[in-house]
């Protein structure tokens, strides 16, 4: 700022910037020259001053400085004074964004102008402007690119003017003019600043056409770049230094070991301690046995407020517990306290997460208790309305067929009202799930930010513009269409840089032989023009499209059928729309082509897209577990309305209602044999995790049965896709204990079930006994009990039979357990009479041989096993299968499990395994990953350049570069080449049919020392693997009995 800006340009270059002190230029003015000769013309650019008091701040001077870095090809540095650390800091902090935005169509020149310098030596200045390229190169390369590559910077390209007015008193005035001094050395730099303009254009051209056609296409580019750093650019400019954003990272990893170990627990021998997690899930279980065993509608509501206070206890005390770990951790001077004050805010964040998300458990198990507790009020309900009438009729039961209808219909429309008010009271609508997304969104986002690549563009969102989609097609006018939904020509305005679609345009108007390029712009060619360019739309976007919608519908098909969503799984989401679906619609299908992405802005809008698809899924989720809840109630109302109906019209004797009376019993019964199923199903995933207890244990296993072992045809599995051939292992696990335990098991579940049913024919009979000895008087059947009885005979003398039976029974005995459930199992009906006790047993006992005699029970249990089996498998799963990042180089699966920065693999393979060749002669790489000679050569990275080793992973994949860093033990890594060497001799057929048109080569040597005669793999079996691989991602793939 006020570092006569304005005029050094008018005086190199004749423009006529207003110049005064103070600020005279705000944003940027710029003057056009288009010269007569036939030269090129030159756009002057005149940009705001930077670090003044009455600036916008950091961030406003970092766009502003990489405004004109990024839309120019040279750029004056005009300074007062000498090269500071502040100039220094702002250059750094603009290479990183550029490196993450990738804005620059140029590649500028970056010149230092020093003002009202009397001791014009260059040799002080230069050493400084040495010193400070030197940082910048080592920036650069810890950004994953060489400086060359950003920006062009001489180490003596620093110029020294004097002060470019004179002044002194004349007669008592003071009088003012430029020196010639100061003209001549303006003039020199104006040669020196159009001698690098045409040495630059000479290297840049070379066949290819220049960066812009015309002003307006400038103008376009310009306008494009500004409205990213507008969006985009605070949160990369907010830094100040590099330095200050590694040290951000570090803090980060630190808090996110803290958040780690007290959520999932420490096992440090110094000081072991329950995560989070565990103890949350005991206090939930403790809390749903106490509610199975009393579930009175007064005492759930206590049991839950209890709940509530406990749960609320625990995570203050993790919350203490974690800023206390993550102080002791982050003592480090190095870290600011102003670093650590911003990241203690976002650490409480995952701890009320899970604090909602165990409530929510619990607020599910309650509803549970709820629903039953209301299906026992309903049956109370309607009992008591049935009793009052048999009461008030002396039980004689006189109602035709309507009225019993119209009773009925009464009396549930009264009890449905209550229970869909509960329920929808349970029910998250679009709102809270908008808010509870974008909380787990946002918080996955602050801290991916300190990850590199692509993840640093990632911005958080509120929840207004997701709710903006809240109708049924995922979309509003309000907000506009998401990213699937949007035309080509939306596509082309918001995703693509408008210079690449203007150079498609003239290359359809030279095929047409429409007029001059010159013309393009003129109104009576745009119509052919935009036809031209929507053949290059149908060609490129709509393949783009079927992409992102592909990556979509899988990710809301994976939270769907999960059932909910976690920051792991919303961490994931983003690093696959920045890894996989951003560096496919970036690479693959734009290779073809001079099209430039505007990265920023796609990212953009898939992270929109994947929040909005997240809420849909979930929405789905609310939706079929409202539906669920209906269609039980709905069955509870059909067996309330036969029962119902059966009480309260005049034409049912005994035998219909002991047969009413056995369905009853039977169906209560079936609730406790879906309990012993499930509890069957968690002993099996028990088992299952014990032999596969984490991700990196499970790498290990499928590295030792496919590689080690000789597996051939596991080792093509594993190569093609590693995370479905771990499944496969699982399932097969699965499968194994499932063969082992289930079957014993199932067999001992339906010995006790049938038991079960035994003994209550038994006790229904003894009860009938009973009651001839007490009463042998004759019955009417068909017109029941009459008044002649002296003493009434009921159901609840039958139920109060069973009750007092089971209390009789001594609790240690076989038959204890057995006694219980019938006894807690009775089904609640109302209290209508008997009049011939053994005729109703008989009908009992005859309604229960046929349940038995139909095996409706085993198949019911089988069925239930499957399903509880299906959803334990699951979540099993889902604890075993960890990161799905895959090594870059080898495609070997990552084996951490939970929140992580950096990845890691136990075992490396030939990157030749995933497709990797040399450029040259197509052959196979066998560079193993942890050896030095892979680490010495190049690599191609996303933008098409080729680099080293360390700068491909720091550009391109730096969470995997600590781990390719570590050093491996010489027997480990001996063991595991000759493994990988056995392993291409043999598959080598079917992986050169795969990776086409890789060529085909094997050393002498290995090929002598491994060739397995007869069990090599052909090229036959690459469609066999491909065809399991294709069933376990579709999840068809069932292991075989064998």
């Amino acid at each position: 700022q006020s570092s006569a800006k304005s005029t050094l340009m008018n005086f190199l270059f004749g423009c006529c910037f207003a110049v005064r002190a103070g600020r005279c230029t705000r944003g940027l003015y710029a003057t056009y020259f288009q010269p007569t000769d036939g030269r090129p013309p030159l756009l002057v650019l005149d940009s705001e001053g930077l670090l003044s008091l009455g600036s916008e701040g950091s961030v406003f001077d970092g766009q502003i400085s990489l405004m004109c870095m990024t839309c120019s090809h040279l750029v004056i540095i005009n300074h007062k004074g000498e090269l500071s650390r502040q100039l220094q800091d702002i250059i750094e902090i603009c290479l990183f964004a550029m490196r993450h935005l990738r804005l620059a169509r140029l590649q500028p020149r970056l010149a230092f102008v020093l003002r009202d310098q009397h001791d014009r030596s260059l040799a002080v200045h230069e050493d400084m402007l040495k010193k400070m390229r030197a940082h910048l190169e080592e920036v650069a390369c810890s950004l994953g690119a060489p400086l060359s590559d950003l920006i062009l910077l001489d180490s003596t390209a620093v110029f020294l003017l004097p002060s470019a007015v004179t002044s002194e008193l004349q007669n008592g005035r003071e009088i003012s003019w430029t020196s010639e001094l100061f003209a001549r050395e303006v003039l020199n730099l104006r040669h020196e600043i159009f001698r690098w303009l045409r040495e630059d254009a000479m290297q840049r051209c070379r066949g290819r056409p220049p960066e812009f056609n015309s002003l307006v296409q400038w103008y376009d580019y310009a306008a494009t770049v500004w409205e990213t750093l507008d969006q985009f650019g605070e949160q990369l400019l907010h830094y100040r230094t590099i330095h200050e954003i590694e040290l951000r990272r570090e803090l980060a990893d630190v808090a996110k070991g803290a958040v780690r170990d007290v959520l999932n627990g420490s096992q440090s021998t110094r000081r072991p301690v329950a995560g989070f997690h565990e103890r949350a899930r005991q206090i939930v279980d403790a809390f749903v046995t106490r509610i199975h065993e009393n579930s009175t509608r007064f005492h759930l509501e206590a049991t839950d407020m209890e709940f509530e206070r406990s749960l609320s206890f625990l995570r203050e005390e993790c919350a203490v517990q974690l800023e206390e770990l993550f102080q002791e951790r982050a003592c480090n001077p190095r870290f600011s306290s102003t670093a650590k004050e911003q990241t203690l805010q976002q650490m409480r964040t995952p701890v009320e997460w899970a604090f909602e998300n165990h409530l929510y458990t619990w607020k599910l198990h309650l509803k549970k208790a709820s629903d039953q507790q209301a299906m026992q009020e309903l049956w109370v309900h309607f009992t008591g309305v049935l009793n009052r009438h048999l009461t008030t009729t002396g039980h004689r039961l006189c109602l035709s067929e309507a009225e019993s209808h119209e009773l009925f219909e009464a009396e549930w429309h009264l009890y449905e009202a209550s229970y869909l008010s509960r329920l929808q009271h349970l029910m998250k609508d679009w709102h809270t799930l908008s808010h509870e997304v974008t909380l787990l969104f946002n918080h996955a986002v602050a801290k991916l930010q300190n990850e590199a690549g692509s993840l640093a563009l990632l911005k958080e969102i509120g929840p207004q513009q997701v709710l903006m989609h809240s109708d049924n097609d995922g979309q509003c006018a309000a907000a506009g269409p998401l990213l699937c939904d949007q035309t080509d020509e939306e596509w082309e305005e918001h995703y693509f840089y408008i210079g690449w679609w203007g150079t498609v345009k003239m290359h359809g108007l030279a095929l047409l032989q429409n007029a001059q390029v010159a013309a393009i712009n003129s109104s009576p060619k745009k119509k052919e023009a935009a036809s031209c360019s929507t053949i290059a739309v149908r060609t490129r976007i709509p393949g783009m499209r079927r992409v992102v919608q592909h990556g979509l519908e899988q990710f809301q098909e994976e939270v769907w059928s999960r059932g909910g969503l976690d920051e792991l799984t919303a961490a994931e989401g983003l690093r696959h729309i920045t890894g996989v679906m951003f560096h496919d619609l970036e690479t693959r299908l734009s290779a073809d082509s001079s099209v430039t992405l505007k990265r920023p802005q796609i990212l953009h809008a898939l992270h929109f897209a994947l929040r909005v698809v997240c809420v849909k899924a979930l929405s789905m989720v609310e939706s079929d577990r409202q539906k669920r809840a209906m269609s039980d109630l709905l069955a509870q109302k059909a067996m309330v309305r036969e029962h119902f109906l059966l009480i309260v019209q005049a034409n049912k004797g005994d035998v219909e209602r002991a047969t009413n009376f056995a369905v009853l019993y039977h169906n209560s019964l079936m609730a406790w044999v879906d309990h012993e199923v499930t509890q069957l199903a968690a002993e099996v995933r028990n088992q299952v995790l014990l032999e596969m207890p984490d991700p990196q244990k499970s790498s290990e296993l499928a590295f030792q049965q496919a590689f080690a072992a000789h597996n051939w045809p596991d080792v093509l599995e594993y190569v093609l896709d590693m995370s479905a051939y771990l499944e496969k292992l699982y399932l097969t696990v699965f499968h194994k204990r499932k063969r082992a335990f289930v079957r014993s098991a199932q067999c001992r579940v339906e010995k006790r079930v049938l038991g079960v049913y035994d003994l209550l024919r038994e006790t229904v009979g003894q009860w009938a006994r009973r009651e001839d000895g007490l009463l042998n008087d004759e019955v009417d059947v068909a017109k029941g009990m009459t008044a002649s009885y002296s003493r009434r005979r009921s159901v609840r003398t039958l139920k109060d039979f069973i009750s007092a039976h089971a209390e009789r029974v001594p609790e240690a005995t076989d038959q204890a357990q057995a006694h219980r459930q019938l006894a807690e199992r009775t089904p609640a009906t109302a209290d209508f009479d008997i009049a011939d006790p053994k005729l109703f047993a008989d009908t009992v006992q005859a309604r229960l041989s046929d349940f038995l005699d139909s095996r409706e029970i085993q198949k019911r249990v089988k069925e239930q096993l499957e399903k509880a089996l299906r959803e334990q498998s699951r979540q099993a799963w889902a604890l075993i299968r960890g990161c799905t990042e895959r090594c870059p180089l080898c495609g070997a699966k990552c084996d951490l499990v939970g929140e992580h920065s950096r990845h890691h693999c136990g075992h490396h393979l030939f990157p030749a395994f995933h497709g990797w060749m040399d450029s040259n002669t197509g052959l196979p790489s066998f560079g193993h990953c942890m050896c030095s000679k892979t680490h010495e050569g190049s690599y191609q990275c996303k933008d098409g350049v080729w680099r080293s080793f360390q700068e491909y992973f720091k550009s391109d994949h730096p969470a995997w570069l600590p781990a390719l860093a570590e050093e491996q033990s010489n027997g480990m890594m001996e063991r595991d080449l000759c493994c990988l060497q056995a392993a291409w001799v043999n598959c080598r057929e079917p992986l050169l049919e795969y990776f086409a048109p890789m060529v085909d080569w094997c050393p002498d040597d290995w090929h002598h020392k491994y060739f397995e005669e007869g069990r090599a793999l052909t090229k036959a079996d690459l469609q066999t693997a491909k065809e399991r691989i294709r069933r376990l991602r579709s999840h068809t793939w069932v292991p075989p009995d064998e």
